[in-house]
């Protein structure tokens, strides 16, 4: 169903994207202020410059997102698969990928090993410099695909970088400060025909008991007030606004935590009869930017 809602980035494309994007923009760059960019909230942003030397501590702040990017990074592989983006024997050149609020690289990385070139992008210098230092230590065979830059979405849409095969920002939007902005920026980082990732909280009493309440105030897991109810966008909301910016979305999957076993599922958005139960908390869309 999916190879029907969109269309094939097929060879030539990819090679062209790549081509684009090392010719406009060298990969030893350098990082930009982010302190005046639309998107970024401050007070979002200290508190994960606070924590950002625990961003590869599997058992520390980030705890949850390294169970949950298992999971994300699954889903992505099937879609891209589904899309053509990438394929089981890939022979073509990498395409490429951008992670919008990279954080530590934890799925800028896990694009890289998935077979695309990914450029990961935040806008605190601290969560960049961790990014880069884990880099340097994971395989040596990665680091020539993933590369990492202190700037803001809008930023890399003003440096006309791109377009993207792939554009991902996970657990992400919720900490921005001007959401339907922010997704304006990653429909226009992405080529036409290319698929924009984005996974979040639903805005539900749901969530705000299992990722704020449990975590932050009764397991102590996550660091209080990382989350604000308010600041959660429902999938349907989110719908609408990728579409009033140019993207179609063509897939919703929830994201289901245990703790107890420490493993994230991917779940269909309704249960039969029961719509929506699926998505009552964390969840992660598929769009497909207009051609």
């Amino acid at each position: 169903m999916l190879r029907q809602l969109a269309t094939r980035t097929g060879p030539r494309s990819s090679q062209h994207l790549r081509r684009a994007f090392f010719s406009q923009q060298p990969l030893n760059a350098p990082d930009l202020s982010t302190e005046t960019s639309p998107s970024v909230n401050q007070d979002e942003l200290d508190k994960f410059r606070h924590i950002s030397a625990s961003w590869w501590d599997a058992q520390g702040p980030f705890k949850y997102l390294h169970t949950m990017n298992h999971a994300r990074t699954r889903y992505i592989r099937d879609r891209l698969m589904d899309l053509g983006i990438l394929t089981r024997n890939q022979q073509e050149e990498r395409p490429l990928a951008i992670d919008v609020g990279c954080g530590g690289g934890l799925a800028t990385e896990a694009l890289g090993r998935l077979g695309l070139s990914a450029l990961g992008i935040d806008a605190a210098q601290e969560n960049v410099s961790a990014a880069r230092a884990h880099l340097s230590t994971a395989d040596p065979l990665l680091a020539p695909h993933v590369h990492y830059r202190r700037m803001t979405s809008e930023q890399a849409v003003a440096e006309n970088l791109g377009p993207f095969s792939c554009v991902t920002s996970l657990e992400v939007i919720e900490h921005v400060e001007h959401p339907t902005d922010f997704v304006r920026s990653l429909v226009d980082l992405a080529a036409p025909g290319a698929p924009i990732f984005l996974s979040t909280m639903n805005r539900s009493a749901v969530a705000w008991l299992v990722d704020i309440l449990v975590p932050e105030y009764i397991l102590g897991s996550v660091p209080k007030g990382t989350h604000r109810l308010e600041t959660f966008v429902p999938p349907d909301e989110l719908r609408d606004i990728l579409r009033a910016a140019g993207a179609e979305t063509i897939d919703v999957r929830g994201l289901v935590l245990d703790p107890l076993a420490n493993r994230c599922h991917v779940v269909d958005r309704h249960w039969g009869p029961f719509s929506n139960v699926g998505v009552q908390a964390n969840y992660i869309l598929c769009a497909v930017k207009n051609k």
